[in-house]
């Protein structure tokens, strides 16, 4: 599916793009991922068994992380020890791209380094995530747009200017469409870190795609960014927030997550289209439901309209009479014909209503 995209864009409306066979941006369903990252400690089983989970959930992709240890970081940090030997080999990362494929769920990943992009090229994946701690890597971004891949990028530990950077270098060497996520690189993110009003903010200067990578105990801050017009929403996941690992005790377990994408899918339902006008359902009762002008008493050919024999009412179903902002001007003029009581004054009713 060709993007929709306008490259070199940095104000102005949104754009759509294509990731696979979904179209991200505003006016689609919330693109909604689920964060696997390495929580699968290189386990195959583990990661299908996320996989499916994810899918059963209701999440539109999961997202790995595809990283050499040793070559995106240095030995004796905490990184360096998390991400060692958690890797899926090829054979592996095709058979979890099977399975996504016949689950009808996105797989991509965020590639760490050169080798494991290139990697990620091979298998055919069909979108890159920049994390937020590779976001000021230009290289690595140039070079995935260079690829020609749809990039989602995360915006934590981020000056403006750092951001725009990103999006720049990834638009100007070919990249088909960049959405950009509000984050906070906190784990867990406290309350007064989230700053969700920053992702209006940033869809505003950089006119593309903005949606909220979480990293909350809970889906308050997903549910309210959807709310406040997130195109996608990324959350970790795992099958237990107990096993050991790094993540696991910030990511959301399959029954939270389900629980989470209903409350997306509901929202988006009650966002609606922003036209100010009744519900087609609203219509069908409205005479029902708004006062008109009622005959107080019984009024004879010939009597004058006042205040003790016009009334405003709720009509009997079926019936309606002039609107309540036609009081004033029927006042004073003369019934004619005769009206019953509690039955609905019209304008054919009025001599001489303007």
């Amino acid at each position: 599916m060709k993007s929709t995209s306008t490259r070199g864009q940095t104000a102005g409306a949104a754009t759509s793009f294509a990731i696979g066979n979904r179209l991200i941006g505003p006016g689609q369903p919330v693109f909604v991922i689920a964060e696997v990252g390495v929580n699968h400690h290189g386990d195959v089983a583990l990661c299908a068994r996320m996989i499916e989970a994810a899918a059963a959930s209701g999440a539109d992709a999961v997202k790995l992380q595809t990283v050499d240890a040793e070559e995106s970081y240095v030995a004796g940090t905490v990184s360096h020890a998390e991400f060692r030997d958690k890797s899926l080999d090829d054979a592996a990362m095709q058979q979890m791209m099977a399975l996504a494929d016949r689950l009808g769920i996105i797989l991509f990943s965020t590639p760490g380094d050169f080798a494991s992009l290139d990697r990620m090229c091979r298998l055919g994946m069909p979108a890159v995530k920049v994390s937020s701690g590779l976001m000021t890597n230009q290289p690595l971004i140039a070079e995935a747009a260079r690829r020609g891949l749809p990039m989602i990028i995360s915006t934590g530990l981020a000056y403006e200017e750092e951001i725009a950077l990103a999006i720049t270098t990834a638009q100007q060497h070919g990249s088909p469409g960049v959405a950009v996520l509000k984050c906070t690189a906190l784990y867990p993110a406290p309350d007064e870190t989230i700053n969700l009003n920053g992702m209006q903010a940033m869809a505003q200067r950089f006119g593309i795609p903005v949606g909220y990578s979480d990293h909350t105990l809970d889906d308050l801050a997903c549910l309210s960014a959807v709310a406040l017009g997130a195109t996608v929403i990324e959350k970790h996941f795992t099958l237990d927030k107990h096993l050991a690992g790094a993540d696991h005790f910030i990511s959301m377990e399959p029954g939270g997550f389900s629980q989470m994408v209903a409350g997306i899918r509901r929202l988006s339902v009650m966002l609606g289209d922003g036209r100010i006008v009744p519900a087609p359902a609203e219509e069908a009762v409205r005479a029902q439901r708004h006062r008109c002008l009622i005959a107080r008493e019984p009024i004879a050919a010939g009597d004058v309209f006042s205040a003790a024999n016009v009334g405003l009412k709720r009509p009997l179903p079926g019936a309606a009479g002039l609107p309540p902002s036609s009081y004033e001007s029927v006042l004073g003029k003369t019934a004619r014909v005769a009206i019953a009581l509690d039955q609905p004054i019209s304008a054919g009713d009025v001599v001489n209503l303007a």
